[in-house]
C-alpha cells in the first residue's frame, strides 16, 4: 500500500522562539517541535544529552517504596527470586537487577519464563514452588501487573513482590508491595520507558546515582531492551539509549561481544542494533526457553562459562525461527487475500499448527505491509494464542478491551499486545474488534500514512541547518531522520539510483532506488532526507510522485 504524504503542521513562531533561545535556525526549531520538545531546557537535553540529565527515579510510583524493600533484604539475607518475561526487554531487565543485587551480596536466583509450557506471565505452578520454599522476596521484571491472584498467593505465604513493568494495568490490576509501572498515572511521567528502562530507574535510585559502577554497568542491556522494545528515541529512553549504544558494540559482556562479531554489528547504531542483534536474542525465547541468552548476556563474573555452546544454541533458535516464519507468512498472505478487504479495519489471521511464539513477528510484517492493525493467532483445538501490533493512530489495547467479553485473557499496551480466544470466539472476536476499529477510525483511519517534517523549496536546503539536523542521531523509533518534501522538481537521471534534482537554477544531486521509474519530461513530488558530507548538499531520495506543487504548504498529498 502506497503511503500518503503529510507534513507535520508548521509553527513558524513557536519554531522561531525555540531556535533563538538555542542560537539554531528557524527549521531546527521546527523540527524539535515535531518531535514533541517544545522548551528551550528539552531541547539541550534531547540535542546534549548525557547521565546527568536523567530525572529523579523516584518519579516512578513505588521505586522509593520497592528500594526500601530490597535494601531490607540485602541487609537480612533473605533469599530473592526474579522472575523475567523471555523476550529481550524482560531478560535484559531480569539480567541488570540480578547483577545489581549479586553486587550488594544479595541472595538472589532468577528464572525466565518459558512462554510455550507456561502462557504469558508468572505461572501458577511456580507460584505453587515459590510458596513452598524460603523465598522471601519475589521481583517480577516485565510481567506481572495484571496477575492479582499470583500476587495475592504468594502474599498469604508471607512473600512480597516487587513488580517492574510498563504493560498498561487493566482493571484488576495487582497490589503488590511495590508495583513500578509509570502506566499507574496516565499522566505522568516516563511513560516511554520499558521494562528495561524501568529496571535501570530502580538500580540508579539503589545506588544512589549515576556515577556508581554498578549502575553505568548496566547501560549497554539497558539502551539494548529499550530498542527492543522499540522505546522512541526522546526523553529518558532517549538519554538511555545514547549512552548505551556504544557500550553495546564495545560491552565488558564477553556474550554479547562475541554477538555483536557473528552479526558484523560495528556501529552504535539504533537500526543496525535492532536489525541484527535482537531478532537473534529473540529466538529462543519464542520457542521457549531463553535460559541460553540469559546466560550470554551475563557479565563473565557472573557467566562461569560456556559461552560457546550459549551462542550456538542462540544461532540454532534463529535459523529455526527463520524458517518457520518462511513457512507461516505465504500462509497468512493468503489470508489476507482470501478476506473483504475494503471491510477489515483490523486484519485477524489464524491457523492450526502455527508456532505462536513467531505470531508478534507476524503481526508485525502483516500490519507493516497493508498499514492495518494486525493480529495473528496460533490456533489448537479449544483456544488460540496470539499476538497483535498496531498502526501508530489507532490503541489496540483499548479495541481489546472492548471485546474482553470473548477473550480468556489479554494484556499488553497501545502498539502491541497479547490474547488467549476460544475457538468458539474467533469469528464473533474478528466482527467485534472490526467493528470497534471502524467506530474509532473511519475510513480515513485506513490510510497509510507517511508522516514528513517540512515541505521546502530546494533553494531552503543550506550547510548550516542540515549540520544542525544531524545533531538529531542517534535516529530511530520516535526520532527518524528529518525529512523534507519538495514539490515541482525535474529529475535528470544519471543511473538506476541517482540522479540531479533540479528547480529553478539550484541543481542537486540525489541518490536512491526511488529515483529508478522517473522520466526526464516531468515534473515530481519527492520526500527526501537532506544530506551535507565535506559542504556539498545532497539529498537521499525515498518516495517520488508526479507533481502537485500547487498543493499548500503542509497540507496532504494524495498517493
Amino acid at each position: 500500500m502506497q503511503a500518503t504524504w503529510k507534513v507535520h503542521p508548521a509553527d513558524p513562531q513557536r519554531a522561531e522562539r525555540l531556535a533563538r533561545a538555542l542560537n539554531l535556525h528557524p527549521l531546527t526549531g521546527q523540527l524539535l517541535l515535531n518531535r514533541g520538545v517544545h522548551t528551550a531546557k528539552d531541547a539541550a537535553r534531547f540535542l546534549d544529552s548525557n547521565l546527568e540529565c536523567l530525572v529523579d527515579p523516584n518519579v516512578v510510583p513505588d521505586v522509593a517504596r520497592g528500594v526500601g524493600r530490597l535494601r531490607r533484604a540485602i541487609q537480612q539475607r533473605e533469599p530473592i527470586l526474579i522472575f523475567g518475561d523471555s523476550d529481550v526487554d524482560g531478560l535484559t531487565s531480569s539480567v541488570m537487577l540480578y547483577e545489581a543485587l549479586r553486587g550488594f551480596d544479595a541472595v538472589v536466583r532468577a528464572r525466565q519464563s518459558n512462554r510455550i509450557v507456561d502462557g504469558y506471565g508468572l505461572p501458577a505452578s511456580l507460584v505453587r514452588q515459590v510458596c513452598r520454599s524460603s523465598t522471601k522476596l519475589v521481583i517480577l521484571v516485565d510481567c506481572g501487573t495484571n496477575q492479582p491472584e499470583a500476587i495475592q498467593q504468594l502474599a498469604s505465604h508471607g512473600i512480597d513482590t516487587i513488580i517492574v513493568d510498563h504493560h498498561v494495568p487493566l482493571e484488576a490490576w495487582a497490589h503488590p508491595y511495590a508495583l513500578i509501572n509509570p502506566h499507574r498515572d496516565p499522566s505522568g511521567p516516563l511513560r516511554e520507558l520499558s521494562s528495561a528502562g524501568l529496571a535501570l530507574k530502580l538500580i540508579q535510585a539503589l545506588v544512589g546515582g549515576v556515577t556508581d559502577a554498578r549502575f553505568t554497568a548496566c547501560l549497554d542491556l539497558a539502551a539494548l531492551g529499550l530498542l527492543a522494545d522499540y522505546a522512541p528515541l526522546i526523553g529518558e529512553s532517549r538519554v538511555i539509549i545514547e549512552a548505551g549504544l556504544a557500550r553495546i558494540v564495545h560491552s565488558h559482556r564477553r556474550g554479547l561481544r562475541q554477538l555483536c562479531e557473528v552479526t558484523e554489528t560495528t556501529k552504535a547504531d539504533p537500526e543496525q542494533i535492532a536489525r541484527r542483534l535482537v531478532p537473534r536474542l529473540n529466538a529462543c525465547g519464542r520457542l521457549g526457553d531463553p535460559g541460553a541468552v540469559w546466560r550470554l548476556l551475563l557479565s563473565e563474573r557472573d557467566a562461569n562459562g560456556a559461552f560457546d555452546e550459549w551462542m550456538a544454541q542462540t544461532q540454532a533458535a534463529h535459523a529455526a525461527t527463520k524458517q518457520l516464519h518462511r513457512q507461516i507468512i505465504p500462509e497468512a498472505y493468503e489470508q489476507v487475500n482470501r478476506l473483504n478487504f475494503r471491510d477489515q479495519y483490523v486484519l485477524v489471521v489464524s491457523r492450526s499448527g502455527w508456532h505462536q511464539g513467531l505470531m508478534g513477528p507476524l503481526a508485525a510484517q502483516l500490519a507493516q505491509r497493508y498499514g492495518r492493525p494486525t493480529i495473528a493467532i496460533a490456533m489448537d483445538e479449544q483456544h488460540g494464542t496470539g499476538s497483535g501490533r498496531s498502526i501508530p493512530c489507532f490503541n489496540l489495547l483499548d479495541a481489546l478491551k472492548a471485546c474482553q467479553g470473548l477473550l480468556v485473557r489479554f494484556g499488553g499496551h497501545a502498539q502491541a499486545c497479547g490474547l488467549t480466544v476460544e475457538r468458539k470466539h474467533l469469528e464473533p472476536f474478528r466482527a467485534l474488534v472490526n467493528q470497534h476499529a471502524k467506530a474509532m477510525l473511519g475510513r480515513d483511519g485506513l490510510m497509510k500514512t507517511r508522516m514528513i517534517d517540512l515541505e521546502l523549496p530546494l533553494s531552503e536546503l543550506t550547510s548550516r541547518w542540515i549540520e544542525e539536523a544531524e545533531r538529531f542521531a542517534p535516529f530511530g523509533h520516535g526520532n527518524v531522520r528529518p525529512t523534507v518534501v519538495i514539490r515541482g522538481v525535474t529529475i535528470e537521471t544519471r543511473s538506476p539510483r541517482s540522479a540531479i534534482l533540479a528547480h529553478g537554477m539550484i541543481r542537486l544531486l540525489g541518490k536512491g532506488a526511488a529515483l529508478s521509474d522517473v522520466t526526464p519530461t516531468g515534473r515530481y513530488d519527492v520526500v527526501a532526507t537532506p544530506t551535507s558530507v565535506e559542504g556539498v548538499l545532497g539529498l537521499t531520495v525515498s518516495d517520488v510522485k508526479g507533481s502537485t506543487a500547487l498543493s499548500g504548504l503542509g497540507q496532504t498529498s494524495g498517493s
